[in-house]
């Protein structure tokens, strides 16, 4: 399998949707393959919020008469029909020949179609065939259900988002998370809108807790956010993650937002044991 998982225990304010796109962007710039992003939501909410797929189908009328996202791969496999040939005509190309988002399911009608074991099963094992790379934003929130289970079997790394909120530290360091009864999987936890300031900071987490995993920060961004509420991760993602160079930085100054993403890419990578290779433009820099 290569398929990361990301996920949250805290319901909505970890950033793990805005966490998986800016990786899955990332890894496309910098990386040679075919990835495939997608979650198990409703259609544009998660991750499809960073992109500008909705404005995108409303401008051209033709394209909003095309089925995609799960709704037609659930009917494809229904009819035994999905296959890696025909799996990346029902997603969108969001990244030319690299990144295709996969929709969530219809938002619209008193009973949309829901998510099934059966169908991420079927999905997820097609689109190992054809992809070389999944990323898997699996929510956020106490839940955790048959679906995320079934997403979470099939992954080679865990990705936790948390916060510096002691409260939501204690809550998921001092109970059973549904991640640690998947005792092979290896997990990447980072902390997200990272505050170096704090009290809460990594080195006094670990000590609290006696974490010794792979622990990695992302800063607070003004940029980025106003990157995602303009739907344009991918423009943000390229003009400071893949250029490898951080606005005014100075010696000794905290790492930024695009080199944390730039490491926590590679440290995914390297985790999941991915034969993904830097593209030719990047190597050196």
């Amino acid at each position: 399998m290569s398929t990361i998982l990301f996920w949250s225990p805290v319901k909505g304010a970890s950033g793990s949707s805005s966490l998986a796109a800016s990786i899955a962007v990332t890894i496309g710039n910098l990386y040679r393959g075919r990835l495939l992003l997608t979650h198990l939501g409703r259609r544009h909410s998660g991750i499809e919020s960073g992109f500008p797929i909705q404005e995108h189908r409303m401008d051209n009328p033709s394209l909003q008469l095309q089925e995609g996202g799960w709704d037609a791969l659930a009917r494809l496999a229904l009819r035994g029909t999905l296959s890696r040939e025909n799996i990346r005509n029902y997603t969108t190309p969001v990244l030319e020949q690299t990144l295709d988002v996969l929709e969530g399911t219809s938002s619209f009608g008193a009973a949309p179609p829901l998510l099934s074991s059966a169908l991420v099963r079927a999905v997820m094992d097609t689109a190992d065939q054809y992809y070389d790379l999944t990323l898997v934003d699996a929510g956020s929130g106490a839940g955790w259900g048959a679906v995320q289970h079934e997403a979470c079997v099939r992954s080679k790394l865990a990705v936790l988002s948390l916060t510096q909120n002691m409260r939501e530290l204690d809550a998921y360091f001092e109970s059973v998370s549904p991640l640690s009864t998947y005792s092979e999987l290896p997990l990447l936890i980072v902390l997200g809108k990272y505050d170096v300031h704090s009290q809460a900071n990594v080195t006094n987490i670990r000590r609290r807790y006696g974490y010794k995993g792979a622990l990695h920060t992302v800063p607070y961004s003004t940029e980025f956010m106003d990157a995602w509420n303009r739907r344009d991760v991918i423009g943000h993602v390229q003009r400071d993650v893949r250029s490898g160079k951080e606005k005014d930085r100075k010696l000794f100054m905290p790492v930024g937002w695009a080199q944390s993403i730039r490491q926590i890419s590679k440290a995914i990578l390297e985790a999941a044991e991915s034969d993904l290779r830097l593209k030719a433009l990047e190597r050196g820099a």
